[in-house]
């Protein structure tokens, strides 16, 4: 108190000796400290003021005219208090004119102080620099004052403490600006040292939990001290260290110790750069629940909720497990959700603490049941280039409907599903109608490219000598064309779009050596009722054995022309996750002057024509949450092709028949089964698995296996062509086709494979203009000429690597591995152990 009255006392006499009189024979004025006089202001002036208007200077002084002062008194010298806490001043002083009949007129005379023109900051990175600027409040026109240049410091110590710079320091450098008077220049060199490091974590107070659990506890915040995982910083970054304190508290509460607290957190710095973080935690008592009861359930017994709920009195009280049963379990088996999907859309519950009875919580479970909802009107927005029709055929909450939350939910799954939105983006807007009892849905939706063109060069081995040779590929798949829009150029945008169907046209060359071509288009819903798929394809490839020109009689080919048509229907049995395919195909394989190739074929064979007419039926269910990059679900696919048995019906003795006529109708059934699960670890982070089993069989032991529709193993799959209609299966770490290549020893391909895959993969992007993610991934698998040497559990070939994969609109996926085949020494071919697969599409 002594120290403030001292300090006014002194701040009032320097005020009163800032007074000066003006030069006027009648200005100067006798001081009389023990008796002064009373004067009127008649009028007060401003000088020196150029960017401060001198109206503010005299209402920030707190004088105004006609006010009776003392002469000497508190009146000026508060004025001059009052305008140097302004801070817009370097020097004030008082001017006194004395006039007639006691009255006086005041002059502030002020230099202000300079102003900020511009500012640099030095030593950062441009873009760090930027980033900086953008968090100090330093801004042009600031008046210079000791206490901004304080506070733009601090600001930038805050800016890096938060990034784990503890050190960080700013110096200041002035000069005035040549082209602005009164205004000056900053440059602010700043200087962040090493960012900070935590030696240790130590804890105190904790004996429920052990030291391990509470470090875990702290997924941001990790200590040198033990660190086995050179990729986990040790940095100390305050935000994320606050966030790990709530975290630990999280646990504390799980095992029911709901009172527990930090009761301190200190940070002792042991060097530079090295910090010790002690935290001290009060634990409380342990809690257990007790008695559960269920207030104003109407719809469903109280037992049913309690088995749903699935707490029992004395299990260990945590407060987030209660609350996910609730409101918000992952798979949806919660209370709320129970409701929600029975139409009870204004349904509200509250979990209120009737008790504490020593360690047990007495909970009671208010209920507002309220009246079941039905959906009034479903509406769509923001599709631009989708028709309307194709969202609404797939949207499952119809207009009278009971509201179901998990209709909304398998909504948005199908509308991901059609691949031409943003899943980032789309959302639901329920809008309830309390008054009726509706709903209304409106569907959000972001379009975003589907189409995709294919312009591109590889390599690829050729048709006979084995040498690698330029593959181009040209292609075009538009994924949401539209046939009806064909006539009415108007419409396009810029080509016929937005009725869902699908149209491809490809072609592939290495020049001589082969030729592909082909074309499909896919209406997924035929008639436009059911979502009954209907699809066509054409198809026509060459594979050429030498160097020959097209017209010379002796050329080494085989040509395959085919086409065929699928109809496919969604089920509802066992789950409306199913759907079932039919496929109908013709095939046409023109042999010339192929015997003795080394692909497989019979010596004896030299010209013909094979015919290959099947039936294939595929089963699948697809509940995946992103055919792009999936989170959840799973893929489950089996199928069975076969052709007609012709040599069953027949009576001609095959075994002495000539390879034309012995081949002429092709016969073969093939069984494939392929299951792909996806698990989330934790944000961003999928756990991928996948099984594929391939068998091809026969029916006339005088026929053997078919020449054809056999695997071959080994490489990307990204071969770029099928050879002798052969199907080619990637299996990482070795070289194209050389899996089933050492097996049967041949090129012509194996019966049976079975191949297992395991990745993890984390989403680097998910925006659907450039999805990306890296994978680490082990895989195994095998080649088999029959069941009699079928081992999928022993003999296997396995590869472990590393990834990465790109998915962009127009080209699809994209990407490139690297895999080490442990067993690469087995497998004939294969030069070194180590692989990089390059691949187009969606490889697995």
């Amino acid at each position: 108190m002594f120290r403030k009255t001292l300090l006014s006392f002194f701040m009032v006499l320097a005020a009163t000796f800032s007074l000066r009189a003006q030069q006027d024979t009648s200005a100067y004025f006798r001081y009389n400290f023990v008796d002064p006089e009373e004067f009127v202001i008649k009028d007060i002036r401003v000088e020196g003021a150029k960017y401060v208007q001198e109206a503010l200077v005299v209402i920030y002084s707190g004088l105004s005219i006609n006010q009776t002062i003392r002469i000497p008194g508190d009146a000026i010298s508060n004025a001059l208090v009052n305008l140097w806490k302004q801070e817009y001043f370097a020097d004030i002083q008082v001017g006194l004119q004395r006039l007639p009949a006691k009255k006086v007129i005041l002059t502030f005379y002020v230099t202000e102080r300079p102003r900020l023109s511009k500012f640099s900051i030095k030593g950062l990175k441009t873009g760090e620099s930027k980033n900086l600027r953008e968090e100090i409040t330093l801004k042009s026109n600031n008046i210079i004052t000791q206490n901004l240049l304080n506070k733009t410091r601090q600001e930038i110590k805050e800016y890096y403490d938060k990034k784990g710079y503890f050190n960080a320091d700013a110096e200041f450098s002035r000069e005035p600006d040549p082209a602005k008077p009164n205004f000056e220049i900053i440059r602010i060199k700043v200087t962040k040292g090493e960012k900070v490091k935590i030696e240790d974590i130590v804890f105190s107070g904790n004996s429920a939990l052990t030291e391990t659990i509470l470090l875990k506890s702290l997924k941001k915040t990790k200590r040198l001290k033990g660190k086995i995982n050179p990729f986990v910083s040790s940095r100390f970054i305050e935000e994320k260290y606050r966030e790990d304190l709530d975290k630990l508290l999280v646990r504390y509460y799980e095992k029911g110790y709901r009172d527990a607290e930090i009761e301190f957190d200190d940070i002792e710095r042991i060097s530079g750069n090295r910090i010790v973080v002690k935290i001290g935690i009060s634990e409380g008592n342990q809690y257990r629940f007790g008695k559960i009861s269920w207030r104003g359930n109407t719809k469903f017994r109280s037992g049913m909720l309690d088995t749903l709920l699935g707490i029992k009195r004395g299990d260990i009280y945590n407060q987030s497990l209660l609350e996910e049963k609730l409101f918000a379990n992952s798979g949806g088996f919660d209370i709320q959700s129970l409701y929600m999907d029975d139409g009870y859309l204004f349904f509200n519950m509250q979990p209120i603490e009737t008790g504490v009875r020593g360690d047990s919580i007495d909970i009671e479970i208010r209920m507002f049941e309220g009246e079941q909802a039905r959906v009034n009107r479903v509406t769509v927005s923001g599709n631009t280039k989708t028709s309307d029709h194709v969202i609404l055929r797939e949207i499952r909450t119809k207009p009278g409907d009971k509201f179901s939350r998990s209709d909304i939910q398998r909504t948005m799954r199908e509308l991901a599903q059609l691949g031409y939105f943003d899943p980032e983006q789309m959302g639901v807007d329920p809008v309830p109608n309390p008054a009726d009892g509706t709903v209304d849905i409106n569907y959000k939706v972001a379009e975003k490219p589907s189409d995709q063109i294919e312009l591109s060069g590889g390599w690829g081995a050729n048709g006979f000598t084995g040498r690698p040779a330029l593959l181009g590929t040209a292609g075009i798949t538009l994924n949401n064309f539209s046939i009806r829009k064909l006539g009415k150029p108007e419409l396009w945008n810029p080509i016929p779009s937005g009725d869902g169907q699908r149209l491809s046209i490809r072609a592939q060359s290495n020049g001589t050596f082969y030729q592909g071509y082909n074309f499909s288009f896919t209406e997924p819903w035929l008639g436009g009722k059911k979502p009954n798929s209907f699809s066509v394809s054409l198809f026509h490839t060459v594979n050429q054995y030498d160097w020959a020109v097209r017209t010379d009689p002796s050329r080494r080919v085989l040509m395959n022309t085919g086409a065929s048509v699928s109809l496919g229907k969604r089920l509802r049995w066992p789950d409306d996750f199913f759907s079932l395919q039919y496929v109908l195909s013709f095939q046409r394989y023109k042999f010339q002057n192929l015997a003795g190739s080394g692909f497989g074929f019979p010596r004896e064979f030299q010209n013909g024509t094979s015919f290959t007419p099947s039936l294939q039926l595929v089963l699948t269910r697809n509940s995946v949450s992103n055919p792009i990059y999936p989170e959840s679900g799973s893929q489950i696919t089996m199928s069975v092709q076969a052709t007609p048995p012709f040599s069953v019906f027949s009576n001609k003795d095959y075994a002495s028949l000539p390879s034309a006529e012995k081949y002429k109708w092709i016969e073969y059934h093939k069984w494939k089964f392929d299951a792909s699960v996806y698990t989330q670890l934790f944000k961003n982070c999928v756990l991928a698995t996948q099984v594929r089993f391939g068998f091809l069989g026969f029916y006339n032991q005088d026929l053997g296996m078919t020449f054809f529709e056999r695997f071959r193993l080994g490489g990307s799959g990204l071969f770029g062509f099928s050879l002798a209609g052969t199907e080619i299966i990637s299996q990482r770490g070795y070289d194209n086709f050389t899996v089933s290549d050492a097996a049967s020893r041949s090129e012509i391909g194996v019966p049976i494979y079975n191949k297992f895959t395991t990745e993890i993969r984390y989403a680097i992007s998910k925006n659907p203009t450039a999805t990306a993610y890296a994978h680490i991934f082990g895989e195994a698998g095998n080649a088999y000429v029959n069941f009699r040497s079928y081992n999928p559990t022993q003999d296997l070939r396995r590869a472990v690597g590393v990834g990465v994969r790109l998915f962009m609109p127009m080209f699809g996926m994209i990407g490139l591995d690297y895999a080490y085949g442990f067993d690469w020494r087995q497998v004939a071919g294969n030069s070194k152990p180590g692989q990089f697969h390059f691949f187009l599409g969606q490889q697995f």
